[in-house]
């Protein structure tokens, strides 16, 4: 049975919301400007419950509202709300239906909704990427609501915000005339690709104090004006509120002891983001590119251009594996003024190892290759290459480089050189001349060397290295040449990082004539003995 708009009941839900929740429900809306609270911290402090809440209160409070809840995962989603829907609010009350839930599509309503009475309704959505964003151009929400949005990208929440407007419309009841205003949630926690953002656009402007702890404990609004395109005179001003609710397990008087038994249990990083909420603990993204270091590919050229009859180093790193196979290749141009650009890249899993020195070899034909610094594992005669035939192409991978004329130079690079390779990325990103002017630039057309060095995220388990879930071949390569170079710009001690980049062959020489030293000697040795037994 479908409750008739001239029915008027009073019910119960199990939901009874914290002082938390209730600023949320509180949390004002608005039909001309634009309110954006942030909501979380801390894990266990109720926030999927206290949005699904405040989703209902809005659709009951304005008739024929169009509510949004997004998350990454539609199967996370459906974890965190779904779940909760039947405990949190009845569906029917005395055998009158108060809400219905249709998980495929109508004439009328997009899948996964929560149906009312009055026309309004709140669909589960999943936005993974800001392709998938890009796809709901078109779409229309009054109430956005975006579940752990750390762990989108800040052009994806950005675009997002473009589906969000008010609305005027007619109650299909009564006839009568009505205003919609817009909301926009956040829903968060620490860490993730969107940290950063989200941490220096909402949470550093709000918190006016910490604790201990380093958890949020007194915030304050914040007001950005957005210049009107509409108005000409430039005068008129948008205004745009954003209000952050930090959240922590204490909020929570349903959390039982065990949940925070098992938060203590983490490590002191990870406890102090999950238990505490606290920010400071990691930056989200890895890597902080700027954009001044990146050149459009018409102004590369001509830099080249200008330097390519004088003094123009070029340098090479490249990035193999096999499981699955994939393969990543830089250029590296050092001007006289000791700016580095990187200006050409090769990336992608077409070419078997044959074809990708090849093709690399075929690509420098133009330049003279000072060095191609390579992972030191090519060098071992373990590491034998052998073609799709299984002819032995060369006595190791580096030979098939030497043979391509590509001066191969071995540079430490195993598990425990990640660190001083993220570490040379880091200071690639803050080096900057006399004159402020960045020393690492990356061409426009180093697109998968950006787009790494972009979605870059730090893994949640340990802070100290890339997520998983990132690619990072491109970076592997571009930090393998700057552990070859120096923050500087100058070469690091051989010592250090480059190890024998001699080429088989030559070691083999070399080796043989050792041996054949060390023979003569033992042979004269044996002969001087002898004489003294004549």
């Amino acid at each position: 049975m479908v409750l008739n708009m001239a029915q008027t009941i009073t019910i119960t839900p199990n939901y009874k919301p914290h002082p938390k929740q209730i600023l949320l429900h509180n949390a004002p809306v608005s039909y001309d400007d634009i309110w954006i609270i942030l909501y979380g911290g801390a894990r266990g402090g109720g926030k999927s419950a206290g949005a699904l809440a405040d989703a209902f209160l809005f659709a009951q409070t304005y008739p024929g509202a169009k509510i949004c809840i997004l998350r990454e995962s539609l199967d996370a989603a459906k974890q965190s709300f779904l779940d909760k829907l039947p405990t949190l609010f009845p569906q029917e009350y005395n055998g009158i239906r108060i809400y219905e839930y249709r998980e495929n599509s109508t004439s009328f309503y997009p899948s996964r909704c929560i149906l009312f009475p009055n026309g309004s309704y709140i669909t589960i959505q999943r936005v993974a990427n800001y392709q998938e964003a890009v796809a709901k151009q078109g779409w229309e929400f009054n109430y956005l609501i975006i579940d752990e949005c750390t762990k989108q990208e800040e052009r994806t929440l950005k675009y997002l915000l473009s589906c969000v407007r008010s609305a005027t419309t007619i109650n299909r009841y009564t006839g009568e005339q009505l205003r919609i205003p817009t909301k926009v949630l956040y829903l968060c926690n620490p860490g993730g690709i969107g940290h950063k953002y989200i941490k220096e656009n909402f949470i550093d402007p709000s918190v006016v104090k910490y604790n201990e702890n380093g958890t949020p404990v007194q915030t304050k609004d914040t007001l950005q004006l957005v210049d009107d395109p509409r108005d000409k005179t430039g005068n008129k001003k948008i205004k745009l509120y954003t209000r952050f609710i930090p959240a922590t397990y204490e909020d929570n008087p349903y959390l039982n002891d065990s949940y925070v038994a098992m938060l203590l249990q983490q490590p002191e990083y990870r406890k102090k983001m999950d238990l505490y909420g606290n920010w400071n603990v990691v930056t989200g993204k890895m890597f902080d590119l700027k954009k001044e270091q990146i050149v459009y590919p018409r102004d590369v050229a001509n830099m080249l251009s200008r330097h390519k009859d004088g003094h123009l180093e070029v340098f090479i790193s490249i990035d193999w594996g096999y499981r699955p196979s994939y393969h990543s290749a830089h250029w590296y141009a050092v001007l006289p003024d000791h700016r580095v650009i990187v200006f050409k890249e090769i990336y992608g899993q077409e070419l078997v190892f044959e074809e990708f020195v090849a093709k690399i070899r075929d690509e420098s034909k133009d330049f003279h290759i000072s060095a191609t610094c390579l992972p030191h594992d090519m060098f071992r005669e373990g590491d034998i290459y052998r073609d799709k035939t299984g002819k032995i192409i060369g006595e190791t991978k580096a030979d098939v480089f030497e043979a391509a004329d590509l001066s191969p130079i071995s540079v430490a690079s195993g598990k425990g050189k990640v660190g001083l390779r993220y570490d040379k990325i880091h200071s690639a990103m803050t080096l900057v001349n006399k004159d402020g002017i960045h020393k690492f630039l990356i061409s426009g057309a180093c697109t998968n060397l950006l787009d790494e060095l972009e979605h870059a995220v730090h893994n949640d388990y340990n802070p100290e290295e890339i997520d998983s879930a990132c690619k990072d071949h491109a970076i592997d390569d571009f930090g393998l040449f700057l552990v070859y170079y120096s923050d500087d710009i100058e070469p690091l001690g051989f010592e250090s990082v480059i190890q024998d980049n001699r080429s088989h062959l030559q070691r083999l020489l070399e080796e043989d004539e050792k041996a054949l030293m060390e023979k003569e000697e033992d042979d004269f040795y044996v002969g001087v003995d002898n004489l003294f037994d004549l």
